[in-house]
């Protein structure tokens, strides 16, 4: 691993039944499924850099709701914390982006929790939470132990 940090802001966008996540494919053939989501600018506020993220990478356009949680990864690129939103669909339908193409996110797609069996998922509170506590009133938000990424 690197010194370098990085800042991250990601979307979980649940719409009937189903969440929506970007595939992407490492240089030995691996794949991993993950929300949308990506760097935080250095003047961009969270939820700006999730709105932009999610509209870069699938073409919809979501607004923050809730804080579900904050990702704490290392990997062989660099140490990143990863600050995670319940989003809304404002509106939009998904298709392949330019912005997608550019970052190496082979396919994006809306996955239920069946499809995620056999999956890598950042963040891994996705194959493990029941997606419908994501907006109870109830819910509270969590700091994920630190875990190594294989990216």
């Amino acid at each position: 691993m690197t010194g370098q940090h990085r800042i991250s802001a990601g979307a979980i966008v649940i719409r009937g039944g189903k969440i929506l996540l970007v595939r992407y494919r490492d240089g030995h053939g691996k794949t991993y499924l993950v929300g949308p989501g990506g760097g935080v600018g250095s003047e961009e506020g969270l939820t700006q850099a999730i709105s932009r993220e999610v509209k870069e990478e699938t073409s919809i356009e979501v607004a923050p709701t809730n804080l579900l949680c904050v990702d704490d990864l290392y990997s062989h690129k660099y140490r990143m914390v990863k600050i995670w939103f319940l989003c809304r669909v404002v509106r939009g339908r998904l298709k392949r982006t330019r912005g997608a193409v550019d970052e190496g996110i082979v396919e994006a797609g809306w996955y239920s929790k069946a499809d995620l069996e056999n999956e890598t998922v950042y963040p891994p509170i996705v194959k493990q939470a029941d997606w419908t506590s994501f907006a109870q009133d109830g819910w509270h938000a969590k700091c994920l132990e630190i875990t190594y990424a294989d990216f």
